[in-house]
C-alpha cells in the first residue's frame, strides 16, 4: 500500500476473511507521524464483514497514533453491513449518502 504526499491511500482488490490481515499489516507502516490519512476505496471489489473489522481497525490505529483517519468512495455492500452493525454512527463516512 503506498500513501501520496497528501495521505491519499488507494486501495484496490477484494476486503474479505482471505485479504485483510495482510492489508493490516501492509498498512501498518502508514500511520507514522502525519495528520490524516484517507483511505480511497473506489478498487474494492468485494468485501465481507472482515472488511468492516479493518475500517474499524484502521480508526483505531489513527486514534491511537494521532492520525485523522477517513475513508471515501466506500462500496455500498460495506455501507450497508456498517448500518447493519450501527458502525456507521462512529465514522460519518460509512453511513449511507
Amino acid at each position: 500500500m503506498n500513501v501520496d504526499a497528501d495521505g491519499r491511500v488507494r486501495v484496490d482488490g477484494p476486503l474479505t476473511f482471505a485479504t485483510v490481515s495482510a492489508r493490516l499489516a501492509d498498512s501498518a507502516p502508514l500511520f507514522r507521524p502525519r495528520q490524516r490519512l484517507s483511505f480511497d476505496l473506489s478498487g474494492v471489489t468485494a468485501v465481507d464483514s472482515a472488511a468492516l473489522a479493518l475500517l474499524v481497525e484502521w480508526l483505531r490505529l489513527g486514534r491511537q497514533k494521532g492520525v485523522q483517519v477517513e475513508f471515501t468512495a466506500v462500496p455500498a455492500a460495506l455501507r450497508s453491513l456498517a448500518e447493519v452493525s450501527e458502525l456507521d454512527q462512529i465514522d460519518a463516512s460509512l453511513a449511507a449518502p
